[in-house]
């Protein structure tokens, strides 16, 4: 696992920005590691936030935040799967194209 978490904490910065400190950068890491947003604290704010980066974020920012956190990229999308099923979230076309072929 790389020492660096830049992409960690520049998606936890903007998920925060329009909310204050709600989300860390240990938050997404740890959402991605488990695959679902159970160690998530209780907090559903952070849950739902969490959830959204797939919708706002570049997949490639993801990616190199799941390689920060040291997740491979089947962990991420079972993230991206329980979030969908859990929040009724849209598709997110830009995740999925940028996985096709790799999984």
């Amino acid at each position: 696992m790389p020492s660096t978490t830049q992409y960690l904490e520049m998606i936890a910065a903007h998920l925060n920005a329009p909310y204050g400190p709600v989300v860390h950068p240990g938050d997404v890491a740890a959402a991605l590691r488990g695959g679902d947003l159970t160690s998530l604290p209780g907090d559903e704010l952070a849950k739902e936030l969490v959830a959204s980066m797939f919708i706002e974020l570049e997949p490639e920012f993801i990616g190199r935040a799941s390689y920060e956190a040291g997740v491979r990229l089947e962990e991420a999308n079972a993230l991206y799967q329980q979030v969908r099923r859990q929040f009724g979230l849209p598709r997110s076309t830009r995740w999925e194209a940028a996985l096709e072929g790799v999984l």
